[in-house]
């Protein structure tokens, strides 16, 4: 598996200093060794949920799966279609429009929700709603970053609502510790 290095991790414009990923990462570690740093999961996921490291496929596929873990702290319907929504827009079964009306719907169970009820729905409202956004970038050679990068900060996003439970912290990690195991088993 590729190391990730020093010098790669600061062009992305980390918060961290050179010395303190130098610390960190010495000569380089492979994705699966920076799961295991003793960092805050957002760090982690700033870094491994792009495109360089991740196909933009696992990335949506990755927000609807964080979103589906909070899901149920909210009984609206519109949550779980939202989820389901934008599984079916991955797999092209449905268009940009009926996704954003997915989304929307799921944003106005964010407004009506509260607490942890309001993070679940909005955690899966930015699963969505970060595919609608990039609709017309989305799956074209020439935008494909800019929509990858849209369902990296839905991931990230539904991931920093989900530490309503600790549990669901370790299940995402394992999520994308998953989505790397994977990924070089087909290499």
């Amino acid at each position: 598996m590729k190391k990730i290095t020093v010098r790669e991790i600061m062009k992305f414009g980390p918060c961290y200093t050179k010395e303190q990923v130098q610390e960190l990462i010495g000569k380089g570690k492979t994705p699966l060794e920076i799961l295991d740093l003793d960092l805050p999961r957002n760090d982690k996921f700033w870094l491994l949920l792009r495109p360089k490291y991740i196909s933009e496929r696992n990335l949506h596929l990755l927000a609807c799966d964080f979103a589906q873990e909070v899901a149920h702290m909210n009984s609206d319907p519109s949550v779980q279609a939202a989820i389901d929504a934008k599984r079916l827009w991955i797999d092209g079964k449905i268009t940009d429009e009926e996704l954003k009306k997915a989304s929307d719907a799921a944003d106005a169970a964010v407004r009506t929700a509260t607490d942890a009820a309001a993070y679940a729905a909005d955690a899966a409202w930015s699963a969505t709603d970060a595919a609608a956004y990039a609709a017309d970038a989305a799956w074209s050679a020439a935008d494909a970053a800019a929509a990858t990068r849209a369902a990296a900060y839905a991931a990230a996003y539904a991931a920093a609502y989900a530490d309503v439970d600790i549990n669901i912290g370790t299940k995402q990690i394992e999520m994308v510790r998953k989505v790397f195991i994977d990924m070089e088993e087909i290499k």
